[in-house]
């Protein structure tokens, strides 16, 4: 393969510029694997055994970043992914179901610190709740539109 189509291949699968392709390729003297590595330890790319989803919600190549996002990589601070996962503990229930029917529908944060609070308790009902026919999911909750205000 000439250098030239190794750059394109690379920039096509890693989600980078073609001088940050060409640049990886020659310090691992034309190994693409060994320039995917080099690429990985910068931050340049996410790791290679992690899966992002771009905005338009398909994956990027290979789970790499969105090339014309700068300083995406490695992700989101810890922070956010804090809030993020907050904010979706309340715009998710835990629902759980018999015979198609809802029985129960909880804030996930709520049936967390219901499971945290009282854990033998909680698995044995969720237990005992599999033998009589209850099945159990997550689902958005009715009325939360995207950034999930509830409507508001």
């Amino acid at each position: 393969m000439e250098h030239m189509d190794m750059i394109d291949k690379l920039k096509d699968k890693a989600g980078i510029t073609r001088e940050e392709a060409a640049d990886a390729l020659t310090r691992a003297n034309w190994d693409m694997l060994e320039a995917l590595v080099i690429l990985e330890r910068e931050g340049v790319i996410a790791p290679l055994t992690s899966s992002v989803v771009t905005s338009s919600g398909t994956p990027n190549g290979y789970g790499y970043r969105d090339p014309g996002v700068r300083g995406s990589a490695p992700g989101e601070s810890l922070g956010d992914k804090i809030k993020n996962l907050a904010r979706n503990s309340l715009v998710y229930s835990f629902m759980v179901r018999r015979e198609g029917k809802v029985v129960i529908s909880l804030p996930v944060l709520l049936f967390i610190i219901i499971l945290l609070a009282a854990f033998r308790i909680t698995a044995a009902a969720l237990l005992i709740g599999l033998f009589c026919g209850c099945r159990y999911n997550l689902e958005k909750r009715d009325g939360d539109n995207e950034d999930g205000n509830g409507g508001v």
